[in-house]
């Protein structure tokens, strides 16, 4: 193991020295980890504050209230400024380039009415949520508008409803998700023509001892008993992005019983994003009391990058949770505050480069955010594993386990490397340490299965030794006794 450790190391030396420059800042935040325990451990900084941005520094004037951020394909940034109801892009070097307020809809001029939601496809069709104007719009990259969606006469949707578009996205087909005010049925599909298609994914209503009352009542009510109680509604998403995997990512404000706070969608609006040990917990652990309210994270926005990583912000303690494609934690960071680096009010989070970027709407900024050395050796290290490249992943985990002993994932990484190896006995040690429950059991497994098969030839030698012994000696008694009736005739 360790000569393969050496070579592997050798061959990712070149790797690791061209990692970017990292920010010199120190963090004005606490950095942690959870153990099994859900306690939090002091870790390292995976992120240090950067740069901050206002609209005036930009070169587009102050901001108003701006509510959404996205970065394309080309690492350009757009800003919803709703107080200013405009769209504002930036350059990739943080340079504003076009400012967009009015639109050409059929030769007549569009303009925006509080643009608070947004997205851009790799072609560069933008799809504007414009929540006062009841309507998604899609502009083409000739800022020509190609599709106005207004509110849908559909019989799964109550006259009364208020079309009130907050967040929206499309995938790779065109088909476009919308997330609408006091909409509690799930995301509004539409296809690429405008037409609503119906609800997609769908929160569950959560199970709560006042729930399991409600049921029963309404088991025993009669119809219009039943009628006049509340209804028993889901809870309603708080945003949502695509991936580059075509799955719908989303979050949730408040979940009661503190799970599924993000979600990953799959085609059928399943969620397939379970998280270490299928918890699929995200957020704080731990929380405290304020006036007799539970202090949760509440996640309002999340951004999911190339490889797959997420950032989901919580606008409550103004952190960044940022989680790998199987939904495991790898990085905590920002906080409430005046200081560079904290916020007061974050609306939104996206990658950029490798890089976070997070609005605040009350500072009117943006904030940046690098990798921390210690950052970028868990970023590469995860991307490894996930590849399935455990042997030069375990290199980096070594080197992270070292700077974080309580980097439980590390420990995990570097017991998949001596496994693959066939070293169970190690890789046992690590996945205690590493709290792995499942990867414990299967090696056990294995270091079982393989104690069977060294010690089975020799077992069965004197098995079958035993035998031959017991029935030779029975056939000798056998023998003897025949003998002995036979003097006695």
């Amino acid at each position: 193991m360790k000569i393969k450790l050496l070579l592997a190391a050798a061959l990712l030396l070149p790797a690791l020295t061209a990692l970017p420059l990292q920010a010199k800042a120190e963090a004005p935040y606490p950095s942690y980890v959870y153990n099994e325990w859900d306690k939090s451990k002091a870790a390292p900084a995976s992120y240090l504050p950067g740069g901050t941005y206002t609209g005036l520094e930009l070169g587009a004037g102050p901001f108003s209230e701006p509510k959404d951020l996205f970065v394309d394909r080309h690492d350009s940034i757009y800003i919803a400024d709703t107080g200013n109801k405009r769209i504002v892009k930036l350059n990739n070097r943080f340079e504003t380039v076009d400012t967009i307020d009015k639109l050409d809809w059929n030769g007549k001029e569009l303009s925006l009415a509080s643009p608070t939601g947004l997205f851009v496809a790799e072609d560069g069709t933008m799809y504007i949520a414009d929540k006062d104007g009841g309507r998604v719009i899609r502009v083409g990259a000739d800022k020509k508008v190609q599709l106005v969606i207004e509110k849908p006469s559909d019989p799964l949707i109550p006259e009364s409803f208020a079309f009130k578009p907050l967040k929206v996205a499309a995938d790779n087909a065109g088909r476009i998700y919308v997330l609408s005010e006091g909409q509690f049925y799930g995301l509004m599909q539409f296809n690429a023509e405008g037409k609503f298609t119906g609800y997609f994914g769908s929160n569950r209503v959560e199970v709560t001892p006042a729930v399991v009352l409600e049921t029963f009542w309404k088991n025993i009510l009669s119809k219009e008993q039943r009628s006049a109680m509340m209804k028993l509604l889901p809870i309603e998403y708080s945003n949502l992005d695509i991936g580059s995997d075509n799955f719908v990512y989303t979050t949730t404000i408040i979940s009661k019983n503190s799970r599924e706070e993000i979600k990953k969608l799959n085609p059928l609006g399943n969620n397939v994003l379970m998280g270490r040990q299928g918890s699929a917990d995200f957020g704080d652990k731990e929380f405290s009391m304020s006036q007799g309210v539970k202090q949760d994270t509440s996640f309002n926005d999340l951004s999911v990058d190339g490889e797959g990583f997420i950032a989901g912000l919580d606008r409550t303690r103004g952190r960044v949770f940022e989680y790998d494609a199987e939904g495991n934690p790898i990085a905590v960071f920002g906080s409430l505050g005046n200081q560079k680096g904290t916020f007061l009010q974050p609306t939104a989070v996206s990658y950029w480069k490798n890089e976070v970027l997070v609005l605040d709407s009350a500072k009117r900024n943006i904030t940046r955010f690098a990798l921390s050395e210690y950052g970028s050796l868990v970023r590469k290290a995860t991307v490894l594993y996930n590849q399935g490249l455990y042997e030069d992943a375990a290199v980096i985990w070594e080197s992270v386990a070292k700077k974080n002993v309580n980097n439980s994932i590390a420990y995990i990484g570097m017991a998949k490397a001596l496994e693959k190896e066939g070293n169970y006995s190690e890789a046992l040690e690590y996945y205690r340490q590493g709290t792995e429950r499942s990867g414990y059991s299967d090696t056990f497994g294995q270091i079982r299965m393989q104690t069977v098969r060294d010690n089975l030839p020799a077992m069965m030698t004197v098995f079958i030794i035993a035998l031959l012994v017991y029935y030779g000696y029975k056939g000798l008694l056998a023998v003897q006794a025949k003998r002995r009736r036979e003097v006695n005739r």
